[in-house]
């Protein structure tokens, strides 16, 4: 799972790098991807001891979960609304091949909203494997989406007239999406290795 995560994030980043030292695309999604594995697993390996934590799968918790454990749940369940309207978005903007690329991203879509989903009933349940993986998937989509947001500012900067450009409303959306998306894994991290979630899983 570790792996899976981090082999994404690597294929995000790749381009993105890319993108940032004017490298050229080619190939760099699919070198990112094998490194994106590797780094995935060492952030599962740093996070093992979560593992420890929890309630067994056969039992129940005995007391309500903090509000660090409810909250968290909550963001992941807004990442999966989030994963659905963005598609919905981008599937009423596609037009002719375009379209097709929407529908091939459906499935992949639909497995982010079930993982989600199923990662929010675990932390309130205080399933260990489900803290873990929340927290690795959150560190890799952080790097992700911050590489995405690096790009942004890199475009700007060496483009011409940049400071003119930094004015548009367009720009201002884009840079403030990528905040906005890099501000989400930060916060469930923290909820999740926060010492009111600690308790709760112990």
């Amino acid at each position: 799972m570790a792996a899976i995560a981090g082999a994404v994030a690597g294929a995000v980043i790749g381009p993105e790098t890319s993108t940032i030292f004017g490298l050229g695309i080619g190939g760099l999604a699919t070198i990112g991807a094998p490194f994106g594995a590797v780094a995935g697993v060492l952030v599962g390996i740093a996070a093992r001891d979560l593992l420890t934590q929890g309630t067994p799968r056969p039992e129940r918790a005995e007391h309500r979960a903090s509000w660090a454990t409810t909250a968290a749940a909550a963001f992941l369940i807004g990442g999966a609304v989030l994963s659905a309207a963005l598609w919905d978005v981008a599937r009423r903007e596609a037009v002719e091949m375009d379209g097709i690329l929407v529908m091939v991203l459906l499935p992949p879509t639909a497995i982010l909203i079930v993982s989600l989903t199923a990662l929010a009933v675990g932390v309130l349940r205080r399933r260990a494997t489900a803290r873990w993986a929340a927290v690795v998937m959150s560190v890799c989509a952080c790097a992700a989406f911050f590489s995405q947001l690096l790009a942004e500012l890199s475009l700007l900067v060496r483009g011409p007239g940049w400071a003119a450009h930094t004015q548009t409303p367009e720009w201002r959306v884009s840079v403030l999406q990528a905040v906005f998306f890099v501000a989400i894994p930060i916060v469930v991290t923290a909820l999740l290795l926060s010492p009111a979630a600690r308790r709760d899983f112990k």
